[in-house]
């Protein structure tokens, strides 16, 4: 018995951190996978607080052979907000020509985990 005390402890120390690993998107705005016209704003909403630390939007070239997203221009958005939060409003500096696009955003959590993701949409001709 007082060989799993040692596991036990470790246990409950460890189940609080394991369950506040990563901040997760809750939805986006054009949502992953829309087909939408040119859009003005972006918005990302995630499951808890997070400081947003990194936005990019790259427009996709095509799909390699393998089934891998060719990547073609790159805009850096930079840094997006300096405050906590849940909810962030990306404003796209220009109009969007029709095409497929993702947009990379990298930030870290109120438990400073660091969490990245992406997510797709197209731009349709108006």
């Amino acid at each position: 018995m007082s060989r799993f005390i040692p596991l036990l402890v470790v246990m409950t120390v460890s189940l609080p951190v394991l369950a506040y690993a990563h901040a997760k998107i809750t939805s986006t705005v054009p949502a992953d996978g829309d087909f939408v016209a040119s859009p003005e704003v972006l918005t990302i909403n995630f499951d808890n607080e997070v400081r947003l630390t990194g936005v990019e939007l790259h427009s996709v070239e095509g799909v390699s052979a393998e089934g891998r997203t060719i990547e073609g221009e790159v805009t850096e958005l930079g840094i997006v907000a300096t405050e906590v939060a849940r909810s962030f409003m990306i404003e796209i500096p220009r109009l969007l020509p029709p095409g497929e696009y993702f947009l990379v955003w990298r930030c870290v959590a109120t438990d400073s985990h660091f969490s990245t993701g992406e997510f797709f949409f197209t731009v349709l001709a108006n």
